[in-house]
């Protein structure tokens, strides 16, 4: 099996990552079909991928924060993320292609409630509250073109991001999640952006650049999540036609959400992760593939749990 066959096996789509001061949260590891050295026949791929992302570190900016214990309000303590990712992608010819993602998520959200100023008084004390919940979340569909300019590929790539996901998760005593923490944002994003690729010389070193805007063209319930963009540069190293070594770094910027039911003050921030990887091809057209994200840079607006090293691993099949 050829590198270039091997490869194409990572064909998910453009990578979400929520971000909310709760915890709500993709892994922003990039593994684009238009990064990867798809065939020039084009075909169908299918992947299923499934990420680990914990966010148990409060910080306020980039200072990391302990609970604070402010009457009437809660102190956020951690939220794991344990999401299965199934993609299909399809390469009509050399040029055009389109590609749909299907999360499905498993949320853990833990938090102290303090009594406001009256319950205190009357000897009420921080109670701990929890949220479980798992189901499909927002579904993406997304079509590129790309072309050859010298010894480079670039392209574009353009599609939507659906409200396919639940958003009226409650605990056990039936209060509701903070929008922030739902399955899904209820918001229909305009997906746009930017991709290139190429070798570095004659070696055995491939590289590549990403950048995209998430941008909610239709809301729901007065909740409207901030504008996005990511930037992903990566190379990647062919150690043999079946093994493949790859370092990612993976930056993002993300607006403050805005309405009624948001949270503007603690939502939004800038994040740069360093993602290294390994994946592997089978000839039997299968190919197996992990990474993990560590942070290297988180400031965050208000008080927002932040991420520790996370982890993806996935397989993929070539018809």
């Amino acid at each position: 099996m050829s590198v270039r066959a091997g490869l194409s096996l990572l064909s998910l789509l453009v990578s979400a990552n929520a971000l909310a001061n709760c915890g709500g949260g993709f892994c922003s590891i990039n593994t684009n079909s238009e990064i990867q050295d798809t065939p020039s026949a084009g075909g169908l791929s299918l992947n299923l991928r499934y990420e680990y992302v914990e966010l148990d570190q409060p910080r306020d900016g980039t200072n990391k924060v302990g609970a604070r214990g402010e009457p009437g309000e809660h102190d956020e303590l951690e939220t794991s993320n344990s999401n299965v990712v199934l993609s299909l992608d399809y390469m009509f010819d050399p040029h055009w292609g389109v590609g749909i993602q299907l999360p499905y998520l498993n949320r853990k959200h833990t938090h102290i409630h303090n009594p406001n100023e009256e319950g205190i008084a009357n000897g009420e004390k921080p109670e701990r509250e929890e949220w479980k919940f798992s189901g499909i979340g927002d579904a993406r569909a997304v079509g590129r073109y790309r072309f050859e300019l010298g010894r480079a590929s670039v392209g574009i790539h353009a599609g939507l991001k659906l409200p396919t996901g639940e958003r009226n998760g409650k605990n056990d005593a039936g209060e509701a999640a903070e929008r922030t923490l739902q399955l899904g944002t209820g918001s229909t994003d305009l997906i746009a952006g930017l991709f290139a690729k190429g070798a570095v010389g004659e070696t055995a070193l491939r590289w590549f650049a990403h950048t995209q805007l998430q941008h909610a063209i239709a809301t729901k319930d007065d909740f409207r999540p901030g504008d996005e963009v990511t930037l992903d540069v990566g190379l990647r190293y062919l150690a043999t036609d079946a093994l493949t070594a790859n370092l990612q770094l993976n930056s993002r910027y993300k607006r403050r959400d805005s309405g009624a039911n948001a949270e503007p003050t603690e939502s939004g921030g800038k994040f740069v992760y360093i993602s290294p990887g390994i994946s592997y091809a089978f000839a039997s057209g299968f190919q197996i593939y992990g990474y993990v994200q560590v942070p290297l840079y988180q400031n965050v607006n208000g008080v927002q749990l932040t991420q520790r090293p996370s982890y993806v691993a996935g397989v993929g099949y070539r018809f």
